[in-house]
């Protein structure tokens, strides 16, 4: 793995990862469009600052639910305060993942894993996890950034999503990213 294996991306620097350029360069409606409808019920793992959680929330709408998850209480706090007083109060369930899991064991519709995967120091426990979290038919989309993880990196992570029972469907077009659909 790449040097900043590990690494958890800093509260201090949230601010960088949302913003007007990111929208327009990684939108979340085009990327998620395909795999979010109303009613259901989606996971966002390393949510961060909400980039997607929110738009998550705008398409899964009243009915559907979007559990934004993240280890850093700090970045739970900046969803918490754009959603106060909205209605995606409701939509948006914020859930603190554990240092070395998830912890979270409702079943889901899909999955978000937007450049977390290569922070993780056991990837394999991440997926066998997130597969028991999964409904049957259900997908997971990971992307991870070119400037952190390379081919062969990627190429390794689809092999341990493929070991706990995923089956690899696409590899999306993402900005300056490396991306897989993968369904159980």
């Amino acid at each position: 793995m790449s040097r900043n294996k590990n690494r958890v991306c800093p509260v201090e620097i949230a601010g960088s990862l949302d913003t007007r350029l990111r929208r327009w360069l990684q939108n979340p409606y085009r990327l998620l469009k395909p795999y979010i409808r109303t009613g259901m019920k989606v996971l966002d793992v390393g949510c961060g600052p909400g980039f997607f959680s929110i738009p998550m929330a705008e398409m899964v709408g009243p009915t559907g639910q979007v559990v934004a998850a993240d280890l850093q209480e700090g970045m739970l706090d900046i969803i918490r305060k754009k959603i106060k007083g909205t209605a995606l109060e409701k939509t948006i369930r914020l859930h603190k993942c554990e240092k070395a899991s998830i912890a979270y064991s409702e079943t889901v519709d899909f999955i978000l894993a937007f450049y977390m995967i290569h922070e993780l120091p056991d990837q394999k426990n991440f997926f066998d996890e997130v597969y028991s979290i999964l409904r049957l038919g259900g997908q997971l989309l990971i992307v991870e950034p070119k400037m952190h993880v390379s081919k062969n990196e990627m190429k390794t992570t689809i092999g341990l999503a493929g070991d706990a029972g995923f089956q690899l469907t696409d590899l999306p077009k993402v900005w300056l990213s490396r991306s897989a659909i993968l369904k159980k």
